[in-house]
């Protein structure tokens, strides 16, 4: 039995290293470059995108420093939500909606040029005409996980960034 529950582990492992699967943790301290181990961000302090990245900075082992001739600085830019019809039904009234998410951000590291990056989501979502409340807390789950994932590509993208 210890053979064959041994033989199954090591066939899925094969199986799944061999089609390119990797195993994702939490943001580690090996995800940014050691030149991001102290930084300042910039942005609304209130937003949830400022919190989500700062708490994402804080976890990673990254120190929140004041602004500084010689540290980087991330500069959160503002977030734009916008919905537009994706589709209508046979009396014109629309039946889905598409949520675009886009937000643009940089960073400016010291004695070197701004690079700019951008984050840009969409999904689609229902209107409920008849469970309004029910549409409007899926469009709030919806702009809550796209800011999510905007912070953790804010992570993943400073750890490509060019020094």
């Amino acid at each position: 039995m210890k053979r064959l529950v041994c033989g199954v582990m090591i066939l899925v492992s094969l199986v799944l290293t061999g089609c390119g699967f990797h195993m994702r943790g939490s943001m580690d301290e090996k995800l940014l470059p050691s030149q991001l181990k102290a930084i300042h961000v910039e942005g609304d302090d209130r937003s949830d995108i400022y919190r989500l990245v700062t708490t994402r900075l804080r976890h990673s082992g990254v120190k929140l420093v004041d602004s500084s001739d010689e540290v980087p600085v991330l500069n959160l830019g503002n977030i734009s939500v916008s919905n537009s019809a994706a589709s209508l039904d046979n009396r014109s009234q629309v039946v889905e909606y598409v949520m675009l998410f886009n937000t643009d951000y940089s960073i400016t590291l010291p004695h070197k040029p701004l690079q700019k990056f951008s984050a840009r989501f969409s999904r689609v979502f229902l209107n409920k005409s008849s469970q309004a409340l029910a549409s409007s807390r899926e469009q709030a789950q919806l702009r809550n996980e796209m800011e999510v994932q905007t912070a953790d590509l804010i992570l993943i993208q400073l750890s490509r960034v060019v020094f």
